[in-house]
């Protein structure tokens, strides 16, 4: 199935760190929910994080591992997001650490638009990588 161009211009411009871009994708009433925006939030209140967000890890840097058809307005978008932590970003002091980490949006559309988004990364490994959360190993006991 042939990704869809407003799939497209998402990611690209999301890659880009072209906010207007990525956020024009969206329909007017698009909403967008990830573990740094835990309750669906409608895209013209999004700006400000993702603004916050590129402050706080300016050489933000993502990588597309996939870009898979679920249905035909559904998608799954898998990827790595790397940065450095050198801003304050949702109430944390920078930490000068770099992050690796790996994450997926799905993505639904309605009308050849951006409906809404779905996303998830791993924030317990970005926790740890920044120094904010314990390390734990898990041992079996028998």
């Amino acid at each position: 199935m042939e990704i869809p161009q407003v799939v497209r211009n998402y990611v690209e411009a999301w890659c880009a760190r072209d906010l207007d871009g990525y956020l024009a994708a969206y329909a007017s009433d698009g909403m967008y929910c990830s573990p740094s925006v835990p309750k669906p939030t409608l895209v013209h209140d999004l700006k400000d994080h993702f603004v916050e967000f590129f402050a706080a890890f300016p050489d933000a840097s993502c990588e597309t591992v996939g870009l898979d058809a679920i249905a035909d307005d559904f998608w799954v978008w898998r990827f790595v997001i790397r940065g450095t932590h050198t801003g304050s970003f949702k109430g944390l002091a920078a930490t000068g650490r770099k992050v690796e980490t790996p994450g997926c949006e799905f993505i639904e559309l309605r009308d050849n638009r951006v409906h809404s988004v779905v996303g998830y990364f791993d924030r317990l490994t970005m926790l740890n990588q920044l120094g904010l959360a314990a390390s734990s190993s898990l041992s079996a006991h028998t």
